[in-house]
């Protein structure tokens, strides 16, 4: 009979599967389905020629440009297939480092083809493999490691309770609230596991930040801080090396996917700048020399080896004699070229081993190892074990997703806001949606607290998610608790016109009938009618210089708008709301598109990361009639109309005082 944690790693083993079947799928499917068209998707550029920049770190860096400039979906750090007819008769892959208008900077860790350096080569966004490969690894881990943090996951034990609430803690973030700073306590103070729920604007990863300081400091821990993102992972390591130089931190991680500021704090930096690496530069040289010379000789190949092994090539040219059918001057150069390729070998295999020992140096020295989830399943970190395990974005990483650290670790803390958006399922399988974060929090609550004051927007704005998703628990800071658009625009400067959007009310809801159309070339759903209103609200807002970004749900109405703002000539950011996860801005215009059915409007934590983008002005342009038949979105009408009411109100008292 199986037990329960043979069963858990069968489940996720079937359901990573499917999970990356589905996202193969997905791409092949649309490249079959769109061929060139995939391009007006954002997800594929065509007509590119290469151009190669130089070595970096190890890699291969190619810039692919063409005259004609493109939009795309396709960002730095996204796996990209590159091909030359058909894209799925192409094995080689890259990683974007850069996007321009008209080019896109990708780095190789593989010898780059010529084709590459020639007309119409063509780039696909596609499947990263490795991560799913690492989830399975870590599966197969965790039922062998069998230890105390995988019975609390699976829930066969209990976490040990130690809050010892008489030991003072010295914090080294002075400005950390109380809530802040009893979840750092706790997190720190728990032997085995603990959970710090972070609302939007919450200071999550700063508190995150005091964890990991402390977790070292006062525990005498070795961290290992992942998240799922590279841009999470950079948030924490900036955190941690501009506040606390003089922590040992290495963030590990293909260097294309680092942020340029960070990158003396990578590893692939670090090990070019150890005093060791002068020796692997005259090796690389030594075997430079080697194969120049090699290359002047007969490669073995089976038209010329006739079944020969390496051996039987060298025993037969000391013999000197034709073999085969082979003459002996073709089997001597053979010869030849063997000799110096095993010089190389054995070159390569002492290279490895210098890598490796530099490797260990610097990793051992480290006190806090920074990485996505994904990247400590890599070989640089295989069999290195952590006392403490800190990942943040809890919340939007899939459960096997999580184990690839956890398996590292014997004591876990997890930060994270459940009641904002799932992982990203292209299998759209519910199992696979609900985090470990949320799983556990729900499970341990007392191994939890949430973080209450709010540093991002005004407290009107605030007020609805507060009430809908975190138990009227938040409180705005005084420093936004009543900041406006008019904090950043004189008050006479304002035309008449625009007075209706550029005001000091903090949320507006604006009624568009419009027509909810289906994209031609996706599954997806645009309204133009709305876009004109969201056009015509954006021009108000940036002839003030306010800062502005647009957000929807929908991938259709993002280009849709996107193509609107460049005939208009506006540069302004345009996302979808999983795109914007954890940014913000000044002022966020909403559109919702949708005008006959909700489709997945209906998922509230959408509509919460949403709203909770906004620091100053949130306008939300949708189509009354629908919305109003949802309790909830029905709510956020109400709320934002009582918000312009109450700000009209005193705008007509204080006229008739005066």
């Amino acid at each position: 009979m199986m037990n329960l944690i043979d069963l858990y790693v069968k489940k996720f083993m079937n359901l990573i599967e499917i999970e990356r079947k589905c996202e193969m799928d997905f791409h092949k499917n649309e490249i079959i389905r769109l061929g060139k068209k995939r391009e007006n998707v954002g997800r594929a550029i065509l007509n590119l020629k290469g151009k190669f920049l130089g070595e970096s770190l190890g890699c291969t860096i190619v810039r692919f440009g063409r005259k004609k400039s493109f939009k795309t979906e396709i960002s730095p750090g996204d796996v990209v297939l590159i091909s030359k007819d058909n894209p799925l008769e192409s094995d080689l892959y890259a990683n974007v480092i850069y996007v321009g208008k008209n080019f896109i900077d990708v780095a190789f860790d593989v010898d780059v083809p010529k084709w590459v350096y020639k007309e119409r080569v063509r780039i696909d966004l596609y499947v990263n493999d490795i991560t799913f490969k690492r989830m399975k690894e870590a599966l197969r881990e965790f039922a062998k490691k069998r230890d105390k943090l995988a019975y609390i996951i699976l829930g066969i034990e209990h976490p040990e309770k130690p809050f010892r609430e008489d030991i003072e803690l010295e914090f080294y973030d002075k400005s950390l609230n109380e809530s802040q700073k009893l979840a750092v306590k706790r997190a720190v103070l728990s032997k085995d596991l603990y959970l710090i729920h972070g609302p939007p604007g919450t200071g999550k990863t700063r508190t995150l930040t005091e964890v990991i300081v402390q977790e070292v400091r006062f525990n005498k821990h070795k961290v290992l801080a992942t998240a799922d993102s590279n841009i999470a992972a950079d948030n924490i390591l900036e955190y941690l090396v501009k506040k606390y130089p003089d922590l040992k931190v290495v963030r590990i991680g293909h260097p294309t996917r680092i942020s340029k500021d960070l990158i003396q704090h990578s590893l692939p930096y670090l090990i070019e700048n150890h005093e060791k690496y002068q020796e692997i530069l005259k090796l690389k040289e030594k075997i430079k020399e080697i194969k120049e010379d090699r290359d002047k000789f007969l490669k073995p190949s089976p038209r010329w080896r006739r079944g020969m092994s390496d051996e039987q090539i060298l025993k037969v040219a000391k013999r000197r004699k034709d073999y085969r059918g082979v003459p002996k001057e073709k089997i001597a150069s053979m010869a030849e070229w063997i000799i110096r390729n095993k010089k190389i070998k054995k070159i390569i295999s002492n290279l490895d081993e210098i890598t490796e020992k530099i490797v260990n140096e610097i990793l051992s020295e480290a006190d806090v190892i920074v990485s996505t989830n994904s990247m400590a399943g890599s070989e640089i970190l295989k069999g290195w074990e952590f006392d403490v395990v800190v990942i943040d974005e809890g919340s939007q990483a899939m459960e096997p997703s999580c184990l690839i650290p956890i398996v590292k670790g014997r004591k876990l803390i997890m930060a994270g806001d459940h009641k904002q958006l799932p992982p990203t399922v292209l299998s759209e399988n519910e199992e696979l949606k609900k985090t470990l974060f949320e799983r556990l929090i729900k499970k341990y609550p007392e191994f939890s607290s949430i973080l209450k004051i709010q540093y991002r927007m005004n407290e009107k704005i605030m007020e609805f998610p507060n009430i809908m998703f975190y138990d009227n628990k938040l409180k705005a800071d005084e420093s936004v608790k009543n900041i406006t658009l008019m904090d950043l625009v004189k008050e006479d400067e304002v035309d008449e016109e625009d007075r209706d959007i550029i005001n000091e009310i903090p949320v507006q809801f604006i009624n568009v009938d419009g027509l909810e159309r289906k994209d031609k070339e996706s599954p997806s759903y645009y309204n133009i009618e709305e876009a004109e209103k969201v056009l015509e609200v954006v021009k108000k807002l940036l002839k003030y210089k306010i800062p502005t970004s647009v957000i929807t749900p929908y991938d259709a109405q993002v280009r849709y708008l996107r193509k609107l703002f460049e005939e208009n000539n506006l540069d302004v950011e345009v996302n979808t709301v999983d795109g914007f996860q954890g940014r913000e801005n000044e002022a966020i215009v909403i559109s919702f598109v949708r005008t006959k059915n909700f489709g997945f409007l209906k998922d509230l934590r959408r509509l919460n990361v949403a709203i909770t983008r906004a620091k100053r002005k949130l306008i939300l342009i949708g189509n009354e009639n629908l919305l109003k038949t949802d309790k909830v979105y029905n709510e956020m009408i109400k709320w934002a109309k009582s918000i312009e009411n109450e700000y009209k109100k005193q705008k007509e008292d204080k006229k008739e005082i005066n």
